[in-house]
């Protein structure tokens, strides 16, 4: 393979794309006068794709106006490249562009017909999905105050409680979104809702060898602390059947079927805050990963990727029935009836708390990286993707051992519980 190209991709954010976008944000009475691509993100803030900001002048009548917005760009490939990974990348432009123009809609919908308040997400506006070409643009959240929280930290009470609330009135929104479909289910009506890509037939090998070193890094980790040689053993145990856990976990029940958000973590999560600093709303952003499935799966993948393990611990309960209320809420609004109780929620999120422990592996590097730490993804495509896995598991080590102590503390605290709920054995 050779190497990748020197562009980056920003020019994938075209005239024709910005036009449309104005179109459906201002109507047809505005027209383009000029835009530039302008970065805004810094390096470890985003993986699948590229985002940056969109400065538009633009002409309403005989006055002059300006707006922003915000695009999601492939990263750019080698032309030469024989693997999928191109089409992969399509296939989730192809599903977050619908999540945003047409899925979101269909939610809110659902919502408006009971007098309940839209979902917050930012409004999707337009996409390209010409092949090696995709691009999204999407409503600038940052004129409206949002911003991202520091994802190194460990997210608190005041910020999990709004996100949890959120989480509860999505899958809420989709359940009665689903009800309303003529066929009565979601994967039907968009098929791009089945989770499909972690047994892409190309793909999969990568992946599988990628969460293989992660839990061999996470195994070299642990192997420096005393008494924990039961986990130690029970990675090393579980490390191969990693993607086939993954697999199981994404089977999902009638009665526990929703619409997930799936990428729940810290870097997805965008605030607004008051004037003495307190979060008083939440956008949830990054749509590529939607799949229907358990809430279980949300909720272990925001609280194992975005907490430390105290507040986690301590405030369980009380959060799974915040996202609860929220979740029941909504449907008593529309006079629907829950699907499932409190209690069966809890059983439920105990079942798939494996599922926040393997992802837990692959997220607390990445969200408590440094700049230094911070990966190409790109390169585990490469033809030397051996030596990629190889440096990687090197620096989740020596992140394991830096004086802060942080992220060999996230994952005592998870392999803790994990142990305490019998997840892994003693």
């Amino acid at each position: 393979m050779s190497a990748a190209p020197t562009t980056n991709n920003r020019c994938l954010v075209t005239e024709a794309l910005v036009k449309a976008t104005l179109k459906a944000d201002k109507g047809d009475s505005a027209s383009l006068v000029s835009f530039r691509v302008e970065d805004f993100t810094n390096k470890g803030d985003n993986y699948a794709c590229i985002v940056t900001g969109v400065m538009v002048r633009y002409r309403e009548g005989e006055e002059e106006k300006e707006t922003s917005y915000v695009a999601k760009i492939t990263h750019p490939l080698p032309q030469d490249q024989t693997f999928s990974m191109g089409d992969m990348i399509h296939d989730t432009f192809v599903k977050e562009s619908t999540c945003y123009l047409e899925i979101a809609g269909k939610l809110n919908e659902a919502l408006r017909q009971h007098g309940i308040t839209d979902l917050r997400f930012p409004k999707g506006f337009a996409s390209c999905l010409e092949i090696r070409k995709e691009a999204i643009l999407l409503e600038d959240l940052r004129p409206l105050g949002f911003k991202m929280y520091d994802r190194r930290r460990g997210m608190d009470v005041p910020h999990a409680t709004l996100v949890l609330q959120e989480i509860g009135r999505l899958h809420a929104a989709s359940v009665l979104m689903e009800a309303a479909l003529p066929n009565k289910d979601m994967q039907k009506t968009w098929p791009l809702l089945i989770e499909r890509w972690i047994a892409d037939e190309d793909f999969f090998p990568i992946f599988k060898q990628m969460m293989e070193g992660q839990m061999e890094a996470g195994a070299m980790v642990m192997d420096k602390v005393p008494n924990y040689e039961n986990v130690v053993k029970w990675i090393k145990d579980t490390k191969e059947a990693t993607v086939d856990i993954l697999l199981d976990c994404f089977r999902v029940e009638s009665k526990f079927a929703v619409l997930n958000h799936g990428d729940c973590w810290n870097n997805n999560i965008l605030f607004r805050y008051d004037d003495d600093g307190k979060p008083v709303e939440v956008m949830l952003v990054d749509l590529q990963i939607m799949r229907k499935g358990s809430p279980a799966l949300d909720l272990n993948y925001f609280f194992y990727s975005s907490f430390n393990g105290p507040v986690r611990k301590d405030n369980l309960q009380e959060f799974l029935k915040t996202y609860y209320d929220s979740f029941s809420g909504v449907l008593a609004d529309a006079d629907f009836p829950v699907p499932f109780t409190l209690q069966e929620l809890q059983e439920e999120y105990r079942r798939r708390m494996i599922f926040g422990c393997v992802w837990g592996l692959l997220l607390i590097p990445i969200v408590l990286s440094e700049p230094e730490d911070v990966a190409n993804m790109m390169e585990m495509l490469d033809e030397n993707k051996e030596k990629f896995f190889e440096e990687r598991k090197g620096v989740i080590v020596k992140m394991g051992e830096r004086s802060d102590g942080l992220m060999r503390l996230r994952l005592l605290d998870m392999f803790d519980e994990m142990v305490e709920a019998g997840v892994i054995p003693m």
